[in-house]
């Protein structure tokens, strides 16, 4: 299924860039660093061809126009995606021709580039000392007879990529802050509501779904929090004042705190799971191969599907043994203390679920290059 293009507008589009340019001039190794810089979500286009593509350019068989049209249309896709999430997106990738460009432009309108201009010896060099590297010099001199360089192109910035790697990130970073402030008043309203909607995950990774559900989602846990985080304050500060200040206090303040805060915990850790704002490690599985990283990734997901329930059908057994009892101050109903437990896991297992699936449904984004695949 083809993605259907938007509606084109005359300014470059906030917060999307793609690095250009053929082998060897650093497009991933930019990318990634003006990405972590400015906290955007980076997509490495060489983990979006398909095995077929992959095998052809081992083989050191270049790609054809046809043979790109699907790893195309997945990256226009992908930059859709990110960008109707109110992600911004740095996208590694060679977009050697025009056509190919125009086609990433009819995904993300405005969209801007930045080519990393290299001569045909050094690309040559830094190919060659890559370690473990299978590509040939024939394939890097059909990159250059394919270049067709982004010379009379809106929004391009063309760099020297010989110049130092920091230097390089400063421009590049420089330049878009730059046409940020070109931006009309309709794009900066539009991503004034995607901010506000609180999609964008702070720590790069993916959302568990998206859409109308996640935003009342969110709306929901983010308005239990303040309400929980306001009550704390005021339970815990007014009742200091009046300790010390006129000699009396609430005696059911310290007991109600204790339950508030377990509540903002729980609800707290259901809304991070699906922002993908939960801590994760993932040197090592980053440098498996793409199927062991599913693999890996599926395992992870059904052990927290299956830590959650177990802990749900723990909170359960607890509310019935609690169901009557009341605390000993303010005299709650002691089940109130189960109930985000039993919610919170009840709903980190259907997270962990839909994330199972959304394993093989998305494509791979690891922030490690592969080591046998370069941008056809």
């Amino acid at each position: 299924m083809q993605p259907q293009p938007l509606a084109p507008v005359a300014v470059p589009a906030a917060m999307t860039l793609v690095v250009m340019g053929v082998s060897g001039s650093g497009k991933s190794d930019i990318s990634r660093a003006v990405a972590t810089h400015l906290g955007w979500r980076h997509i490495e286009a060489d983990h979006f061809h398909s095995r077929e593509n992959v095998e052809r350019m081992r083989s050191g068989i270049a790609l054809s126009d046809a043979d790109r049209q699907h790893w195309l249309a997945t990256l226009s896709q992908e930059m859709q995606a990110a960008q109707l999430s109110g992600q911004g997106f740095v996208l590694a990738c060679s977009a050697l021709k025009r056509a190919y460009r125009e086609r990433l432009r009819d995904a993300v309108p405005g969209l801007q580039f930045v080519h990393l201009q290299i001569d045909q010896a050094t690309a040559l060099q830094r190919v060659g000392e890559r370690p473990g590297h299978f590509m040939p010099p024939s394939l890097v001199d059909s990159q250059f007879a394919t270049l067709e360089a982004p010379l009379d192109e809106p929004h391009v910035l063309v760099l020297d990529a010989a110049r130092p790697r920091e230097e390089l990130v400063a421009d590049v970073c420089t330049w878009l802050q730059r046409d940020a402030l070109e931006l009309s008043d309709a794009e900066t309203v539009f991503v004034s509501e995607v901010d506000s909607a609180n999609s964008v995950s702070v720590t790069g990774t993916e959302h568990i779904y998206g859409g109308r559900l996640a935003r009342l989602f969110d709306q929901l846990t983010d308005g239990m929090m303040a309400l929980l985080m306001a009550f704390m304050v005021v339970a815990v500060f007014g009742n200091v004042v009046l300790r010390y200040a006129f000699g009396t206090g609430w005696a059911g303040a310290e007991e109600l705190s204790r339950l508030a805060f377990v509540w903002l915990v729980f609800v707290g850790v259901a809304s991070s799971m699906r922002r993908g704002e939960l801590m994760s490690f993932r040197m090592i599985r980053d440098r498996f191969p793409q199927f062991t990283r599913r693999l890996v990734d599926s395992c992870s997901w059904l052990l927290v599907a299956v830590a959650s329930v177990l802990a749900a059908m723990g909170a359960w057994s607890q509310v019935h043994f609690g169901w009557g009892n009341v605390s000993t101050v303010v005299g709650y109903p002691v089940v109130l203390t189960m109930v985000p437990i039993l919610a919170c896991m009840s709903v980190l297992a259907i997270l962990a679920l839909v994330q199972l699936v959304n394993v093989w449904r998305r494509p791979v984004d690891s922030t490690v290059a592969l080591v046998n695949v370069t941008a056809d």
